[in-house]
């Protein structure tokens, strides 16, 4: 047996294989080239477009992002705002308060001081009223005769007013 290598290639069969092959490729390039370069630039345009698309979306979810940290740091000054307005309400309340009760307490001690100055006066009259008769009896005594009513209080009233008054007034 004998056993023959033929490191060259068969050229029929080569000639065959490239001819099948050209005929193949120009068959699948006439029914399938055109359909699939369709659907590959229908597909690249698709991604381009959905690329866009995303983009977009990714600009205007930033600017929403923007806009909502605009209106909260708009929130957090308004509040501060609110609770500055209150504290300085706060305040004004407090001093009004305290001006009110300043005001209140003045009125009740000029009141309780003129409660005073007419319970004094009141008193100053019933004292003197009492001394009168004490002295009205005392000169009765003193004299043991009966002076009429009018020349009692006559003098009386001399010896009130020239002596009565600057003792009641110490």
């Amino acid at each position: 047996m004998d056993i023959q290598i033929n490191v060259l290639p068969d050229l029929v069969n080569f000639s065959l294989q490239i001819a099948a092959t050209i005929v193949l490729f120009l068959v699948m390039r006439h029914f399938l080239f055109k359909s699939v370069s369709e659907f590959l630039a229908a597909r690249k345009e698709r991604i381009a477009k959905d690329i866009e698309e995303a983009k977009l979306q990714r600009e205007e979810a930033e600017n929403l992002r923007k806009e909502y940290e605009a209106r909260i740091d708009e929130a957090k000054n308004e509040a501060r705002g609110i609770v500055e307005s209150a504290k300085k309400r706060g305040e004004e309340l407090k001093d009004q308060i305290l001006v009110e009760a300043k005001t209140e307490a003045s009125n009740v001690l000029a009141k309780a001081r003129n409660d005073i100055e007419r319970e004094k006066e009141k008193t100053m009259a019933e004292l003197k009223s009492e001394v009168v008769q004490i002295a009205m009896m005392a000169a009765e005594k003193v004299v043991e005769k009966s002076l009429d009513e009018k020349a009692h209080k006559d003098m009386i009233k001399k010896f009130v007013d020239e002596v009565g008054e600057a003792q009641w007034q110490n």
